[in-house]
């Protein structure tokens, strides 16, 4: 693998590639965000069906399942080689309650009104139609359910609060709540029940 490709899975704009995945287990990733952190801001109950959007090698996965163990979590992601990873972390940790979609955020494979939450964390950007993505989360929640985004400063997909909150009210959201500042924040919107 040349250096030139390296760099730019590593800094540039896109899909992260799963060849770098083992930057996204990185432990000090916790103090920027940490898993309890992210599962705290969804609200879980135990019996909730979840998709997670891009969920990479499974870095915030793991403590999701273990909170919903009468539910299930879905991981949905471009790349099958993540899903691999996500999935060879999540028996490792004996979390059974997981599936694995290859699949593309804009063509989401999923029913309508199935799914009480719908998270993305750091990954919005990297869809090749957020307002189709948007548009399609909307469908597949139940009426009521909650859709979390994070975003993180240095990644260079990064979306905006304000970009955020236009996409999220142009598919018909209502805005939750927001943690955090401008750089680093998680912002909540809900289906209209």
């Amino acid at each position: 693998m040349k250096v030139k490709e390296i760099f730019k899975g590593f800094f540039g704009k896109g899909t992260y590639p799963s060849f770098l995945s083992f930057w996204l287990d990185f432990p000090l990733r916790k103090l920027i965000i940490s898993p309890k952190t992210i599962a705290d801001r969804l609200y879980l109950k135990e019996n909730y069906k979840v998709l997670e959007i891009g969920p990479g090698p499974g870095f915030f996965s793991g403590e999701i399942a273990r909170r919903i163990i009468r539910g299930h979590l879905f991981l949905l992601d471009l790349q099958r080689g993540m899903l691999l990873k996500a999935r060879k972390k999540m028996e490792k940790k004996k979390l059974f309650n997981v599936s694995y979609i290859e699949g593309d955020a804009v063509k989401l494979p999923l029913k309508d009104n199935s799914f009480d939450i719908v998270f993305l964390i750091t990954v919005l950007g990297e869809v090749s139609s957020p307002q189709i993505c948007m548009n399609n989360v909307y469908s597949i929640l139940k009426p009521g359910g909650l859709l979390s985004i994070t975003e993180q400063f240095g990644d260079p997909d990064r979306i905006s609060f304000e970009e955020l909150y236009t996409l999220a009210k142009n598919s018909g959201f209502e805005f939750s709540e927001k943690y955090g500042g401008n750089k680093n924040f998680t912002a909540n919107f809900k289906k209209q029940a």
